[in-house]
């Protein structure tokens, strides 16, 4: 028979306590969402709002309330995400304790949500919200490792820029490949901008229907010290104000190669017509071939594609194939630089001049490379003056417009593997 201890929510002396579940309170949820929202300034409300995109940033400068709006977010999540669990990270360890700790256990105090909080052997919440429990583990990006085998419903990430960009693309891909439970997986990260680092790949150059960048600024926090932005304005470079600031991804090395590029200023939407010549410039390398077409308009460069091949024999077969109508009318010129006539990187007799006419092609070599700060003033001018156009299938050609910079011996950048390497 049932003894009056088995029919108790608790369970029987004998058992571990069972939590005793109650109806979730959607008023006492709505309370407390409207509580948050009303304590955040406009970006972080369109932050927390947003449940739609799986990879979600929130962009700003110093002060830009960056920590208190991912705080927040963890709690929107949970309420979303019913007994599940979600993973806070931030770039190393030591950041958990000072950072992420401070602002998540504000914002619970702040809302007056019940939690319990465990230190080791990795920090853990368990918070007790109107929709349910959830629990909240933290961990570091440079042990992204041990990410691998959770359940994650969603997860938020607090200064992702300043992580290695390898550590957090590998974190990144970790952080998606585990969320798979509960009703809203996303990835939420808030970091100030770090020049072009993973931010600025995720969700600028590789950007798609999944991701939303929101963009905010210092001045935009009305709560900040009255010194604060005219401090910073007195001591930090241009390049620094933009980022730190305004938010802008930009060139943080030392001194740009090109720094009047503008991606709006100098863009196109330019394609060939049958009317056009096509000029091809090829810079020849075993694996890893450049080629970028570009048309003239009037006095104009109007860059429209790029593409890179194994040799030069693909290279020879492979522009043909992607011009066929202009190959056959003469209208496709290709401009190797001119170490090709000596060299061989497809076929040990043949230099890389002559496999490329005796494939046919219109080839019209330098006969001598410039020097290369000529080169890159002559470039220089012709950016500032915008007839150097560049269209969106040029997105290595950008990338090196925008972030290829000067080495301390005052040479550009040389290094990286395969397209990382920007020269």
């Amino acid at each position: 028979m049932a003894s009056l201890l088995d029919l108790c929510p608790g369970g029987t002396l004998l058992e571990a306590p069972k939590e005793v579940e109650r109806p979730a309170d959607p008023n006492a949820e709505a309370d407390l969402r409207q509580r948050i929202l009303d304590a955040c300034l406009p970006a972080q409300r369109e932050f927390l709002a947003d449940e739609g995109h799986r990879i979600l940033s929130y962009i700003g400068g110093f002060g830009s309330g960056k920590s208190w709006a991912l705080a927040a977010k963890l709690i929107f999540l949970g309420l979303r995400n019913p007994g599940q669990t979600i993973m806070a990270c931030e770039p190393t360890f030591p950041m958990i304790r000072t950072v992420l700790i401070p602002a998540l256990d504000g914002a619970l105090e702040q809302f007056g949500i019940d939690y319990e909080f465990r230190a080791s052997p990795q920090p853990e919440y368990r918070i007790a919200l109107p929709t349910g429990p959830v629990t909240i583990l933290c961990q570091s990006a440079e042990n992204y490792q041990r990410i691998r085998g959770q359940n994650l419903a969603a997860a938020v990430w607090d200064e992702a820029d300043t992580s290695p960009v390898d550590t957090a693309q590998k974190a990144g891909e970790m952080l998606l490949a585990r969320m798979r439970t509960g009703e809203v997986n996303q990835l939420a990260i808030a970091s100030t901008p770090e020049g072009f680092r993973y931010c600025y790949r995720t969700f600028v150059e590789n950007d798609g229907p999944d991701k939303r960048l929101i963009r905010v600024k210092t001045r935009d926090n009305p709560h900040l010290p009255k010194e604060f932005i005219p401090s910073l304005e007195r001591n930090y470079p241009s390049q620094l104000i933009a980022a730190y600031l305004e938010g802008h991804f930009v060139n943080l090395a030392s001194c740009s190669l090109y720094p009047e590029f503008d991606r709006s200023l100098n863009y196109c939407d330019t394609m060939p017509n049958e009317m056009d010549t096509i000029y091809v410039g090829i810079d020849i390398n075993v694996g890893n071939s450049v080629t970028q077409h570009l048309v003239r308009r009037g006095d104009e460069f109007h860059f429209f594609n790029e593409a890179i091949y194994r040799d030069t024999q693909q290279i020879a077969n492979g522009l043909k194939e992607l011009y066929p109508e202009h190959f056959r009318r003469g209208q496709l010129v290709l401009i190797p630089d001119a170490a090709s006539k000596q060299r061989a990187t497809a076929a040990a007799q043949e230099s890389d001049l002559g496999i490329l006419k005796k494939a046919g092609h219109k080839v019209s070599p330098q006969q001598s490379n410039p020097l290369i700060q000529d080169r890159v003033n002559a470039v220089n001018a012709l950016i500032e003056q915008r007839k150097i156009k560049v269209g969106n299938g040029c997105k290595n050609l950008i990338r090196t417009y925008e972030q290829h910079a000067y080495d301390d011996s005052g040479r550009p950048e040389k290094g990286g593997v395969g397209m990382d390497d920007l020269s």
